[in-house]
């Protein structure tokens, strides 16, 4: 049995300078703009990774439309403007999820796919996701594929991810999220993947799961979770932040695995947090393999979470196995700010330092004055699997950033054989933005190029 590891304060905290790389959009209209954060894979066949993110408007609360960039990679980091961006119309929420596709037509470039959860086509705000095929001059001008709930105030595209391979056939895969959908049950949310191909995705599920509970708000977030029993086909996690299972709205996590019959059709694994309110599934994520084994790990956030003060958040990693996760967390962290959401986004980072194990990126993003701009908190991984070892993302230089509403690993975007990630974006002025971009090295991240705005 495997030892549980509970680390609830930061210690061995190294404070860095994010090394920031510069981009333009049009002026983004309204009171608040947000953003997501996404690896795109390489979407040119350049030999590159590329980086997406989308900066999209929130009024009174209610997310408009985003537009929504790729930058490229190249040998000396990503292109300094975006070489790709599309927009949605209409109030649809696109660009609120973005996520690489992985390769779903098997042609050398990587697919993007972007969710859009109010979008209304017979059915309001019943929700689509969009899929743009690479090519050697980027992904397409058009959708390639789209696909649309049916269903009104499904919210279908809340959450989109790119699958793995799910069946083993040579294709990546994807998997939608609509945390409103209803079937039996109000608000029990359900998730759909869709099978790549030669031809491209296919237009019929593979496979559906539903929340079974009403307000369950499954598939809010969604994820590949690598293969994490190391079996050759790839396995999904899925986030159910209200689900009750002995305290109200505690959440869950269901992890759904690939099989030589088809998806397990129960989930083969199921987390929760044991507190009430704890938003524990609010974001899942691949964690990479934080312990080198061989076995794919996830990460999962509960930014509600309470120890001492409220809303702390919390973090836990399960490693993968022949028998797949344990029951318990191998490995959890707890927040120190009151309401300051540690959790609220998690991804992995890839290997930042080429010891051979996997680091996860950790965003906090909450309401407490002391932190109005978040904080982002890198943990390394090693032999045991992840540690209390951590980078924290220097903030302080860039007045006007926004860190850890959305964080993601970047790949490696130059090419030199270290992962990369994504800490946040800042703005200069009505109609300028950077990226946080942060390098890996052979010694962890490392500061480059680092320039605060005039």
């Amino acid at each position: 049995m495997r030892t549980k590891k509970v680390i609830t304060h930061f210690l061995l905290a190294t404070v860095l300078v994010a090394a920031i790389s510069a981009f333009n959009t049009g002026a983004v209209p309204g009171n608040t703009t947000n953003y997501t954060l996404s690896p795109a894979g390489d979407v040119n066949g350049d030999g590159y990774a590329d980086v997406m993110v989308s900066l999209f408007n929130n009024e009174f609360g209610v997310s408009k439309d985003g537009n929504v960039q790729l930058f490229m990679g190249t040998g000396n980091g990503i292109s300094n403007q975006a070489t790709w961006n599309t927009e949605g119309k209409g109030g649809s929420n696109f660009g609120e999820s973005i996520a690489s596709a992985g390769d779903v037509n098997g042609d050398g470039f990587f697919d993007i796919i972007i969710g859009a959860s109010r979008y209304s086509n017979g059915e309001e705000n019943e929700g689509g996701a969009f899929v743009f095929y690479g090519s050697p001059s980027g992904p397409s001008k058009t959708p390639s594929w789209s696909i649309e709930s049916n269903q009104a105030n499904a919210f279908f595209g809340v959450s989109v991810s790119t699958a793995g391979d799910v069946n083993k056939d040579g294709y990546a895969d994807v998997i939608i999220g609509a945390n409103y959908y209803d079937d039996g049950e109000t608000n029990e949310g359900a998730i759909m993947i869709y099978l790549g191909s030669s031809t491209g995705l296919s237009k019929t599920p593979y496979f559906t799961a539903y929340g079974d509970q009403v307000n369950a708000f499954f598939g809010k977030s969604v994820a590949c979770a690598g293969d994490v029993n190391h079996d050759g086909y790839s396995d999904v996690v899925v986030g159910a932040p209200g689900y009750d299972h002995g305290q109200n709205n505690e959440g869950r996590a269901f992890l759904y695995m690939g099989t030589n019959m088809g998806m397990t059709q129960s989930a083969a694994w199921t987390g929760e947090s044991n507190q009430p309110d704890a938003n524990y599934g609010y974001s899942v994520a691949s964690a990479g393999d934080v312990n080198g084994d061989g076995f794919s790990d996830v990460v999962v956030g509960a930014n509600r979470y309470d120890e001492k003060m409220s809303n702390v958040g919390k973090i836990y990693v399960y490693m993968g196995s022949a028998n797949g996760f344990s029951l318990f967390p191998d490995w959890t962290n707890i927040g120190t700010q009151i309401d300051g959401n540690l959790g609220i986004s998690v991804a992995a980072a890839g290997d930042i330092n080429g010891d051979g194990y996997g680091e996860i990126i950790i965003g906090a993003y909450g309401i407490n004055p002391q932190i109005p701009t978040g904080n982002v908190f890198v943990y390394y991984g090693s032999v045991k699997g992840t540690t209390n070892k951590l980078i924290e993302i220097d903030k302080a230089k860039y007045p006007g950033a926004s860190f850890g509403l959305s964080v993601a690993s970047a790949g490696d975007i130059n090419g030199d054989g270290y992962a990369d990630v994504l800490a946040g974006v800042m703005k200069e002025g009505p109609s300028a933005w950077k990226l946080m971009l942060v390098k890996g090295s052979a010694t962890g991240l490392m500061e480059e190029n680092a320039t605060a705005p005039n």
